[in-house]
């Protein structure tokens, strides 16, 4: 058997020893370069949670926008009630069903009296604050079902739905009378708000919800002329409470 050398033992002992060396450090660059790669991973992550939360709460953000502007579109911006083209939309919805359901409706329309003169003596800011207060108080006289809508100024127009007599609607239009010409808290002073109503009926006035509101805003001005804080059907003069 032939044996090495010690200079060759030797030098094999330091080639491995090399050997071992230089796969330690691969392995050590191998170590770092994973442990690199492994924080690039995290931080990426990390990255990418923020940029979901940012998106997330843009989107949140811009649904929040566009729910104002599809609300202001179709909402008075002082009183928050429906605005005319809402109220349209509900009250054709509104005869559709009826039509289905054999059912009545009612539109009455509602102006206040004397408007100007609330303006003129407690200024504009007064005057919204009494249109504030009327709107909550028309809210408060009807049912969830019924709509309140603004049509402008000092013009309101109520939807009853599912309405089974005239009695049952002058009710109704009593009650808002009373509501109304209840004493109101001005920042300058107390007032009373009184209004004329006019009345149409869904189906016995027609089917054209433009002609409803138009023939109820008529009725309203029977009242007008015939001494104020009151009430009528079309066609129909009320007396005075």
């Amino acid at each position: 058997m032939n044996r090495e050398s010690p200079i060759n033992y030797q030098r094999t002992l330091i080639e491995r020893s090399l050997a071992m060396q230089a796969q330690a450090h691969q392995l050590q660059v191998k170590a770092r370069l994973l442990t690199q790669a492994v924080m690039q991973i995290e931080l990426s992550k990390k990255k990418l949670k923020t940029l979901n939360a940012e998106l997330s709460h843009e989107i949140e953000v811009r649904k929040e926008v566009e729910e104002k502007i599809r609300h202001m579109a179709s909402h008075d911006t002082l009183t928050g009630l429906p605005n005319r083209a809402l109220f349209k939309d509900r009250l054709e919805s509104a005869r559709n069903l009826a039509l289905r359901n054999r059912q009545k409706l009612a539109i009455l329309f509602v102006d206040l009296d004397d408007f100007k003169h609330a303006n003129d003596t407690f200024g504009h800011d007064g005057g919204d604050q009494l249109l504030m207060e009327v709107s909550r108080r028309l809210l408060m006289t009807v049912r969830m079902s019924d709509t309140v809508a603004r049509l402008g100024g000092d013009e309101f127009v109520v939807l009853l739905n599912g309405v089974s007599s005239r009695e049952s609607i002058e009710e109704v239009v009593k009650k808002i009378l009373a509501v109304l010409g209840e004493p109101i808290m001005l920042a300058r002073g107390e007032i009373r708000a009184h209004a004329s109503i006019g009345v149409s009926l869904f189906p016995e006035h027609g089917h054209d919800i433009d002609k409803l509101i138009s023939l109820a805003d008529r009725a309203m001005y029977d009242i007008k002329e015939s001494g104020k804080n009151s009430f009528a059907f079309h066609t129909t003069r009320s007396s005075r409470r």
